[in-house]
């Protein structure tokens, strides 16, 4: 497979870039639990970057196996999903409208889709084999 990033600084870029998300929600978390001086509290981004390394990487591969496979949301998957979400409100055209109306909305739906077809994709191709263990066993594995 080949990567879509080639040079190391586009990868720390990336990388620097979720870290310092991942310290944005920390705070955000602080600040919602009402503690005390958490704006100015030193969170120290070097505890998240194991975690954003694995988030980039993930997000590398899914990204590549979006476009190799052709995994991106369709317009009338796009239409589906959010047809499906009114169904549960009372007015689902009013609700239809506010998801079309805003990019940031549209986004979220569109990453669904795109994280569904992915999904779909990979379970596809999986191969199941049934396997008898003991409760013992399958609880250490």
């Amino acid at each position: 497979m080949r990567w879509p990033l080639r040079r190391p600084s586009t990868a720390k870029a990336l990388v620097e870039g979720e870290t310092e998300r991942l310290v944005q929600g920390a705070r955000e978390d602080l600040k919602q639990r009402r503690r005390q001086g958490c704006d100015k509290a030193p969170i120290p981004a070097e505890i998240f970057t194991p975690q954003a390394e694995r988030r980039v990487r993930l997000g590398l591969v899914v990204a590549e196996l979006v476009r190799a496979n052709n995994l991106q949301a369709k317009p009338e998957q796009l239409q589906a999903h959010i047809e499906e979400m009114s169904q549960s409100y009372e007015k689902p055209v009013e609700v239809q409208r506010w998801y079309l109306s805003d990019r940031s909305r549209m986004a979220e739906v569109e990453a669904i889709v795109v994280e569904n077809n992915v999904t779909d994709f990979v379970l596809g191709k999986a191969k199941i084999t049934e396997k008898a263990l003991p409760f013992d066993q399958l609880m250490t594995a």
